[in-house]
């Protein structure tokens, strides 16, 4: 058994595709948790209506800690992990979405290889459908307690409690101890992504994550970053943005060179963009309709929802 999880909140609000990004993971999983934070932009009631559609869907409300640090997502997303009943966990946020032609090998990856406890998923990351950084994530685990959401929830990864007693374990042990030593250097290095409990596997198409699909979207996600967890560098960004909402091809251009260059990955213009055809079905309708000018909970996906 497969449980999904996802925390949002006021994800109508930042223009999420948020109901694409539950669709897209619905035929994977099980059971999908979603842990709501109160929201007062409606994403509350449009998570209802997807419960009431698709009885895999469960949804708990978590009010989110006031204080303002960069754990915050990470510890709302293990109070939803923790209630998954799955042998396996997958974690997804709101502005990712699962490639049709990945969810079969998701689905059996349990049984292509049982051994792992752990495996990294290939993302590739876009302003709209400008292509700006690429990396693996441990998002596909079994349900074991010492994995659990870390940082700002962006991977999965030992919980703090399980790395305590491994560092206690090495002290009486010198050759485990200098194994982590050496490990650690490795992993910065050279990290090669085989080791027998923690994978990393290739997809047949990577999980595409949407930073944002509309201008004014990207301007209000900026904002959220830098209220959250202190980004300053962001206000640039938007200071040079904000006058090009209304002029796309300009925008994108501009915010996609600036995440580059804050990312240090520079992709030649026949590789920056990704084709139209490549994008995942659920989400084509919404680049394609050059009227929108944000996000818009679509009836055609909300529909589909109840045979996933």
């Amino acid at each position: 058994m497969i449980s999904g999880f996802m925390t949002l909140k006021n994800v109508v609000k930042t223009g999420y595709p948020f109901v694409e990004a539950i669709a897209s993971s619905l035929p994977i999983c099980d059971e999908f948790l979603i842990s709501e934070g109160y929201s007062t932009d409606g994403t509350y009631k449009v998570l209802e209506k997807m419960a009431q559609l698709n009885k895999k869907i469960k949804v708990v409300r978590h009010e989110w800690p006031s204080a303002r640090r960069y754990s915050v997502i990470a510890d709302v997303t293990n109070m939803v992990r923790a209630k998954c009943s799955g042998d396996y966990l997958l974690s997804i946020q709101a502005n990712e979405i699962i490639h049709e032609e990945s969810v079969a090998f998701l689905r059996a990856l349990p049984e292509i290889y049982p051994k792992g406890t752990s495996f990294s998923l290939p993302f590739i990351h876009l302003a709209r459908d400008y292509r700006f950084y690429e990396d693996f994530r441990v998002r596909f685990t079994k349900n074991v307690d010492s994995i659990v959401a870390v940082s700002d929830a962006w991977t999965m990864g030992p919980s703090k409690a399980f790395t305590k007693s491994e560092t206690l374990r090495g002290i009486g042990h010198p050759r485990r101890l200098l194994q982590y030593i050496y490990k650690g250097i490795e992993w910065t290095y050279a990290n090669p992504g085989v080791s027998a409990l923690s994978r990393t596997i290739y997809l047949p198409k990577p999980i595409y994550r949407y930073w944002s699909l509309f201008p004014r979207d990207y301007l209000e996600k900026c904002q959220k970053h830098i209220e959250m967890f202190g980004l300053e560098y962001l206000q640039g960004a938007i200071e040079v943005l904000k006058s090009e909402t209304d002029n796309p091809g300009v925008f994108w251009k501009k915010a996609v060179e600036i995440r580059r260059d804050e990312l240090e990955f520079h992709y030649p213009d026949a590789l920056g963009r990704v084709n139209a055809e490549e994008h995942p079905k659920i989400v084509k309708g919404l680049l394609s309709d050059l009227a929108l000018s944000q996000y818009q909970i679509r009836d055609e996906v909300l529909n589909s929802i109840k045979d996933l």
